[in-house]
């Protein structure tokens, strides 16, 4: 039992686990597990209604880890502002009242069997394929929730999106406005093109050496070099540790006895129950009350399929007659396992209370497995030894290496001690973004005034379970104005692009003011390149051209000259409009015009929710405290 307390406890379900309770602790102090005496304050009132305090920091906290797993790996709560994740969440909390309330008014109500049936249905919870009650109560209560109040928050958003469902669906276009849309989205224009490339003038401009200066000293800024550093660095990693660890045959021989020892004492047993829950709407006394009439039901010759299908409180199985599968020791509660592992077959257990309420155990059916061979499980045994092996050497080296180099005036006394080499890395920023320096905890270290200025070892860095760092500092190279002399060249370049821009857009708009005036086709000198019916998101074109061709009014008649300019990467277009191309709304099919009228009509139905929310918030009465 130790031994499994230890292995456990080295995992990392138990670090996690850990983890949101020192969280937990560090942001809500111990109040948030003991709870308080003061009563339930409150953080905002809505309409009269409450926002309870615990309500609140459990949002906050639930809403806290969903950010540190997106984060992943690397995850820093530090990074989270605290203050304005608190604001978030009540300003959501604030129009989940509101709308709830609105809900409520409009008489909108749903069953508890049809939420119990929305929670089943949820992937999340399933199994192979079916609802699985121990993954959901674990998966709930890793959000600090029980049964009663995640079917309350199913509950609230399945009420609060009837109203938003209705205004969405009921949203409509007319005809004339389906036609209207419909030429705007399938338009087709066609247009000619011609450039005044930028590089074509980069011969007819000129920069001096007092403009080189000018830009220079105007945009010093730009020209600074990055602070860096030169590090080294010791890394231990425990996956690396797997090679220097062996077991020998006669250690995996007492792993294997001790295994089948446990083996051929443990059984699984197949079990179905009934489950009348105690909750904040039945009491203990209601609940025994309840499970002895189910109780007498069975005596009298009721079915016990049945009668779960019919009283059963356990989503998971009732519909299965209160099937819970096959089982070894350790999978139930206390109460429950002592209660089914001293049936006999076809034997039904008296009332038996858990922390969930009153049970009926039926068994129906005992199974134990032959024991594997030694061949079978040497493969496994011989993993899982040398990975607590691994893990035992690992957290000992980690200490060694914590130690040693907190001494040492270098790396080179702890690289020597565990024989890990030294490994150095030049330039080093805090923009960096590889798997090391891309670390927060590394970049904060190396950077910290005791490592940076100070010239000591870092203290060991835990960068993820597996790995562990110690860096230090071997030279430090502040940001510096670059002098104009390595600079010179890049200015240079830069004013002449910039002047030869502005050239190919002087020369551009002077043609385009003459087009204006004379007729563009006896203007021969003009290459022009022909585009047809282009659409407007087009891939193969530029998008700025696009959207200055799509922006341009429709020639009205042979003597109406649509043209306009654009810059594009520092060169000059001269846009000409040819045609603008209608389709037909006639010409689209129903399935298709059945999509669009969907998707338009949901884009405004959501705009008309959104201004049906902002009108009962701005008519709520809420108090912030």
């Amino acid at each position: 039992m130790l031994q499994d307390i230890r292995d456990n406890s080295q995992g990392t379900a138990a670090k996690v686990i850990v983890g949101l309770i020192v969280l937990t602790f560090a942001l809500f102090g111990v109040d948030s597990i003991l709870g308080g005496f003061g009563g339930e304050p409150e953080v905002a009132v809505v309409n009269g209604s409450d926002i309870k305090e615990i309500e609140f920091l459990r949002a906050v906290d639930i809403k806290k880890r969903q950010i540190l797993n997106q984060m992943g790996q690397n995850a820093d709560p530090a990074l989270i502002d605290d203050q304005l994740l608190k604001r978030s969440v009540l300003e959501g909390m604030i129009d989940q009242e509101i709308l709830l309330q609105d809900a409520v008014e409009q008489g909108i109500y749903i069953s508890d069997q049809s939420i119990d049936g929305l929670i089943t249905g949820i992937n999340q919870f399933h199994v192979d394929g079916k609802f699985d009650n121990d993954l959901f109560l674990a998966s709930i209560r890793n959000f600090g929730m029980t049964t009663n109040s995640f079917k309350e928050s199913i509950k609230k958003e399945v009420l609060i999106s009837q109203p938003r469902n209705a205004i969405v669906s009921s949203s409509f276009l007319l005809d004339d406005e389906f036609a209207h849309i419909v030429e705007i989205d399938r338009q087709t224009r066609s247009y000619s093109l011609t450039k005044f490339d930028q590089s074509s003038y980069l011969d007819a401009v000129n920069v001096t050496e007092e403009e080189v200066e000018q830009y220079y000293d105007a945009n010093a800024d730009q020209f600074k070099t990055l602070e860096s550093v030169d590090v080294e660095y010791i890394s231990l990693n425990k996956n690396s540790l797997m090679d220097s660890v062996s077991v020998d045959d006669e250690t995996l021989q007492g792993l294997y006895e001790e295994e089948i020892a446990e083996f051929v004492s443990s059984e699984e047993r197949n079990a179905s129950h009934i489950l009348i829950e105690i909750n904040d709407d039945v009491t203990e006394s209601q609940a025994k009350a309840k499970i002895d009439e189910v109780r007498g039901l069975l005596v009298n010759g009721g079915d016990f399929d049945e009668l779960a299908k019919k009283y059963s409180d356990d989503m998971g199985s009732a519909k299965q007659g209160g099937s819970l599968g096959f089982a070894a020791k350790g999978s139930y509660l206390p109460e429950f396992e002592d209660a089914l592992f001293v049936l006999a077959e076809g034997e039904v257990s008296s009332p038996v209370q858990t922390e969930y309420g009153f049970h009926l155990i039926k068994l129906i059916e005992i199974q134990t497995q032959p024991a594997p061979e030694f061949e079978e499980m040497k493969y496994s045994l011989e993993a899982d030894a040398k990975i607590e092996k691994a893990e035992t050497l690992y957290v000992e080296l980690s200490q060694t290496l914590a130690d040693v180099s907190y001494t040492s005036a270098d790396l080179l006394e702890p690289s020597e001690e565990l024989g890990i080499k030294i490994i150095s890395q030049k330039g080093v920023t805090a923009l960096m973004q590889d798997e090391i320096f891309g670390n927060s905890k590394i970049r904060d270290a190396i950077f910290s005034e005791d490592v940076l200025s100070g010239g000591n070892n870092s203290e060991l860095i835990e960068i993820s379970a597996e790995q562990s760092i110690v860096v230090r500092v071997t030279k430090h190279h502040p940001a510096a104005q670059k002098e104009l002399v390595v600079v010179h060249d890049q200015i240079r370049t830069l004013l002449l692009a910039q002047k030869a821009s502005e050239k190919s857009k002087e020369l551009g708009e002077s043609l385009i003011a003459e087009l204006k005036q004379v007729d563009v086709s006896e203007s021969s000198t003009i290459v022009w390149e022909e585009f047809t019916d282009i659409k407007r998101n087009d891939a193969s074109q530029d998008a700025e051209i696009l959207k200055t061709v799509f922006s341009m009014s429709k020639p009205q008649g042979s003597d109406d000259k649509s043209i306009a300019g654009i810059v594009v990467s520092g060169s000059f277009f001269i846009v000409k409009l040819n045609a603008v191309n209608v389709n037909s709304a006639s010409d689209i099919n129903e399935i298709e015009k059945a999509a669009i009228v969907r998707v338009i009509g949901g884009g405004l139905g959501n705009a008309e929710y959104q201004l049906y929310q902002g009108a009962l918030k701005s008519n709520a009465s809420i108090e912030k405290i």
